[in-house]
């Protein structure tokens, strides 16, 4: 079995992570391909269970760690931990689903290849402080006027699907 190629969009909160993720998802679906989806919740405000009042809501609530309801079309599963999972053994669980793409939206520090969103001055930073940008989307070309990576500005976004998909699913 071929892994799929991992490709993550991270950038501040409010920078248009989740619109940018769902273009590129939307995207690859439309030409028949299986897109996964990974998105990192780092508010403290605990996730709600996905099925409140079901069979597999009493299911988890009596204990069980890790919950899975399949049903014809979906499958959805509910994971329960102390310590924060760690990215590389959920990717591997996406793994066996044998998608073509795996994107992740968020986990910033990780080392998967990724696209990183500048919308203010300040986040320049995050240029120098993660590993592995294969491109910038940018509110404001001219905040990245010196950089030497690719850059799309955010207005130009849809009409780089194309490449950014391409991009997303090399190999590194």
């Amino acid at each position: 079995m071929t892994e799929a190629p991992v490709f993550q969009i991270v950038g501040y909160k409010n920078s248009g992570k989740t619109s940018l993720l769902s273009d590129l998802i939307a995207y690859g679906t439309e030409r028949g391909e299986k897109v996964a989806a990974i998105k990192h919740h780092r508010h403290e405000e605990p996730l709600k269970v996905m099925h409140d009042d079901t069979d597999s809501y009493r299911l988890h609530e009596s204990g069980a760690f890790l919950t899975g309801v399949d049903s014809p079309r979906r499958f959805q599963l509910e994971l329960t931990h102390e310590e924060d999972f760690p990215l590389k053994q959920l990717v591997s669980i996406y793994q066996s689903f044998s998608p073509d793409l795996i994107t992740i939206e968020g986990y910033k520090k990780e080392d998967f290849p990724k696209a990183v969103i500048i919308k203010r001055k300040e986040d320049l930073l995050l240029l120098d402080q993660l590993m592995n940008i294969q491109l910038v989307i940018c509110w404001d070309e001219h905040m990245t006027e010196q950089i030497s990576l690719p850059v799309i500005a955010l207005k130009d976004w849809r009409k780089h699907l194309p490449e950014v998909y391409k991009k997303a699913k090399e190999r590194t």
